[in-house]
């Protein structure tokens, strides 16, 4: 009777941590919804168009840092395994803009460093190679 009560309570508590880790799982949803949540990574367009358009690579000005500030608020709100994912597709969004090659290669090299620059984990993520539209 005693493994038969062991058994149960052991059953309810796997139970009980499969509902919650479903649970977490729906609410945090996926990769593509919490870019969306985040608005595409609006304010590391910002920085990023800002630091291209500055032809710099710091940031001085009190836009550039208050679109950087809030760039890593951003990706820390988002899971650590999304972020890589999240800056790729913030980088095909900003390809459907009127944005040149050279423009588009120079924020790419600075979106795969945002992490690192936000001290935050993966420190830099692989961008995508994207093709370009004429």
């Amino acid at each position: 009777m005693a493994k038969l009560s062991a058994v149960a309570a052991l059953l309810a508590a796997l139970l009980l941590i499969v509902h919650a880790t479903a649970y977490r799982r729906e609410s945090d949803g996926s990769c593509s919804q919490q870019l969306q949540q985040k608005q595409f990574l609006n304010h590391c367009q910002m920085h990023l168009r800002l630091q291209c358009q500055s032809g710099r690579f710091d940031s001085n000005t009190s836009d550039e840092s208050q679109h950087f500030q809030l760039c890593c608020r951003q990706l820390t709100q988002m899971d650590r395994g999304c972020r890589c994912d999240g800056l790729n597709m913030m980088m095909r969004e900003l390809m459907r803009e009127e944005q040149g090659q050279q423009e588009i290669q120079e924020m790419m090299q600075m979106a795969q460093n945002l992490p690192n620059q936000c001290n935050m984990k993966p420190r830099r993520c692989e961008m995508e190679m994207l093709s370009f539209r004429y």
